[in-house]
């Protein structure tokens, strides 16, 4: 096998090369790709086997593996015309103690390898917490505008948008949310304060790139007072215990549930906000595994929805539970990869 060094692509350069609108496109067709109903011979698909965790106890450690393959999908941005495949593995690894070493490092690690679809031949290797970043807002503002915005007029317009976790999750979504929708107002809580208020800080220096200029963001000491009067919620924490309420929602709300830990993904919502709501996913291969423990039944996959090969149940609330789909790291990664590439 003739020398061939595989790119390199940091996270400096991830976060240059991407685009919300890319994102966007690319995280609506990895949601149709998961559906095995196809409607028309336009629609992408894909496989992605359920990932495997190993717990090395030992060194209190997590690491597990997501293996994907795209087809027939397109990157508009770039070229419109053309139908692609990717196929990539995303490596991530959780190490808790990595925060209190010499030179700390994150908590989490991802890093995505892209294979050449012909031969196997690994082509790129990319630094992915970013990418993790983004497709997982990327996805959730897909669902927000299938499930909620979508759902019925009263919903168009500019909207309350409440976050609850202000650590990167609660970042990228914030500003994905803030670029692609007209939101009038984003209400932050975070265990500490202080995370809150420098989330706030950093947006407002960024309204300027916002779809509403005029965008105002408030921080709150209470989840109460955070998602009173909120119309999209994400729950972006990690905690063990539930931290969002039924008795604290407006009768009309969609949640974007994309926290909590990696055993448990289903520890932020109270009972009563799933007896009180319709919940949605983004495969049923990552909910037959990792909400097989939660008592409310699935009404569809959000690709199902956008295929239209299922309707959405008419109800005020919904629940959108990102579980993580490798695909959609292969497809935004792409993205990344494409202009990488082209720019050199």
């Amino acid at each position: 096998m003739s020398e061939c060094r595989p790119a390199y692509i940091t996270e400096a350069e991830v976060d240059k090369l991407l685009t919300w609108p890319a994102v966007f496109e690319v995280c609506v067709q990895a949601l149709q790709s998961v559906c095995e109903e196809k409607t028309s011979d336009s629609q992408p698909s894909s496989i992605q086997p359920a990932r495997p965790f190993a717990n090395m106890k030992r060194r209190n450690g997590l690491a597990f593996s997501m293996l994907g393959y795209i087809d027939n999908y397109r990157i508009k941005s770039i070229d419109a015309d053309k139908a692609i495949d990717s196929l990539g593995h995303k490596l991530l690894t959780a190490f808790p103690n990595n925060v209190s070493l010499p030179k700390p490092l994150p908590v989490i690690i991802a890093t995505i390898f892209m294979l050449d679809t012909e031969t196997g031949r690994m082509k790129t290797i990319i630094e992915a917490n970013g990418i993790t970043g983004w497709r997982t807002a990327g996805l959730s503002m897909a669902s927000t505008k299938y499930l909620y915005f979508d759902r019925n007029e009263q919903h168009k317009g500019d909207k309350v948008l409440a976050i609850l976790g202000c650590g990167i999750q609660g970042r990228i979504h914030a500003i994905g949310f803030g670029t692609m929708f007209g939101i009038s107002e984003i209400h932050l809580w975070n265990r500490s304060v202080s995370r809150a208020s420098n989330l706030k800080k950093e947006l407002d220096t960024l309204t300027a790139s916002f779809k509403n200029k005029n965008l105002k963001i408030f921080v709150h000491e209470s989840v109460h007072d955070c998602v009173k009067t909120a119309d999209i919620i994400v729950t972006a924490t990690q905690s063990t215990t539930p931290v969002l309420f039924g008795n604290m929602l407006k009768e009309n709300v969609h949640i974007n549930a994309v926290g909590a830990s990696f055993v448990n993904h289903h520890s932020e919502l109270d009972a009563t906000v799933y007896e009180s709501s319709k919940l949605y996913v983004d495969s049923y291969t990552g909910a037959k595994t990792e909400l097989k423990a939660l008592n409310c039944p699935v009404e569809a996959e959000v690709g199902e929805i956008i295929n239209k090969s299922k309707v959405l149940t008419k109800h005020p609330r919904t629940i959108y539970h990102a579980l993580g789909m490798a695909v959609s790291d292969v497809a935004v990664a792409q993205i990344a990869e494409t202009l990488y590439h082209k720019n050199k």
